[in-house]
């Protein structure tokens, strides 16, 4: 097959569902399929394609990745026009058999392209967050250096998503489908659970006080919860330990209460990390805590797993899909910092558990999301596609 793929951040290191992308570019061009990925230049990153099957075309405007913030709307304005503009001689030339996009530009990228060529069209939708709970973008718009233009946009563009021209929807959980129908899509939705690259790091015993999380720092990742549990746990373990790897606009009003409460020493921000040294402090750590509230997925727990670690997740879907209750970690109350302390406290004093826990994981990694499964389902997504488009 030939598949044009349409995407603004074509990144391993950079976001859940950018990496996903990459992934699917990867494991196509691995089994013989030609890809062509129109996307975005990122400043300082390195891209790295080691297959004669991957054709990168990347469009203006070069981007400047800021913790996971979107493009700004005339950003956005420049990759479509642009997008679509390459697309159509992509198309002509390649005899692309079907285009497959992610969300908000790419999507409408695809969307006109697909009506322009008779082309089917496949869209990929991560997270409805228009259903994350009361007041989602009005929160979203008093975190610091956002473009108050596209927090307004924000939710009419994501209702616009469901509308545009596409075949189907491909999801990555069955918690995404449930809000897509809920939010009133009509086509048929396609659920295939994200994988990962394995990268795992050998001979590494964790440091029974040390705990990490991996994320963007953006409000409803609630990374509060987990600072407030270290903070009591600290009254018996005083050398407890969390690492905080990534960036985002929160991060000033998370080391603001770091520093409020007095936890500097307790407490270090990391910022963004490459992938090997984000491996690396997984496997240093004893657990993941993955507080948040409103996820597609969370790529991270994967991450966790991959590095036999036990994960800390909260009670919301779908993270309480893919984590069993003390079999490959925990489900606790998002809002309960005692809850959390407790856990912590747990897993210290219990270690041959956590370590079981954590085999547990790394099981699950690969019998349910392992590369091969994922990839034989985006396959025949595809196939299925281009049959019914006949």
């Amino acid at each position: 097959m030939k598949i044009l793929l349409l995407s603004q951040f074509f990144s391993t290191t950079r976001g859940g569902g950018e990496y996903v992308f990459s992934l699917i570019a990867k494991n196509l061009a691995d089994n013989g399929h030609n890809v062509w990925v129109i996307t975005n230049k990122i400043n300082d990153e390195e891209y790295k394609i080691h297959d004669d099957n991957v054709k990168l075309v990347f469009v203006k405007p070069d981007l400047q990745y800021k913790g996971g913030l979107p493009p700004s709307f005339l950003d956005n304005i420049r990759y479509l026009v642009n997008a679509v503009s390459q697309g159509l001689k992509i198309i002509k030339n390649e005899k692309i058999d079907i285009i497959h996009s992610n969300n908000f530009a790419p999507a409408l990228a695809g969307a006109i392209l697909s009506s322009l060529t008779s082309k089917p069209h496949i869209t990929t939708i991560h997270d409805v967050f228009s259903l994350c709970g009361k007041n989602y973008w009005k929160r979203w718009g008093k975190q610091s250096d956002l473009s108050k233009l596209n927090v307004w946009l924000a939710p009419f563009f994501e209702k616009l998503m469901i509308k545009l021209k596409f075949n189907c929807i491909h999801t990555v959980s069955e918690t995404t489908r449930d809000d897509l129908v809920k939010f009133g899509a009509r086509k048929p939705i396609h659920v295939i659970h994200n994988s990962i690259e394995t990268n795992v790091i050998n001979n590494t015993m964790p440091n029974p006080l040390q705990f990490v999380y991996v994320g963007r720092l953006v409000f409803y990742k609630n990374i509060e919860v987990a600072i407030r549990a270290i903070e009591i746990v600290k009254k018996t373990e005083p050398e407890i330990k969390l690492t905080i790897i990534g960036s985002g606009p929160h991060e000033n009003s998370l080391k603001n209460l770091v520093k409020k409460i007095g936890l500097e020493q307790n407490i270090e921000f990391k910022g963004y990390v490459s992938a090997q040294e984000k491996s690396r402090l997984i496997t240093e750590s004893n657990a993941l805590v993955f507080p948040s509230l409103c996820e597609g997925f969370g790529l991270v727990i994967l991450e966790a797993f991959d590095q036999s670690r036990p994960v800390l997740v909260s009670n919301i879907r779908p993270m309480s899909d893919i984590v069993s209750h003390e079999e490959n970690g925990f489900i606790l109350d998002p809002y309960n910092e005692n809850q959390w302390a407790d856990c912590l406290l747990r897993i210290i004093r219990n270690p041959q558990e956590a370590t079981k826990i954590g085999q547990n994981g790394n099981q699950l990694l690969k019998t349910k999301y392992n590369q091969e499964s994922m990839y034989e389902k985006i396959v025949n997504m595809y196939s299925e596609t281009l049959k019914m488009n006949k």
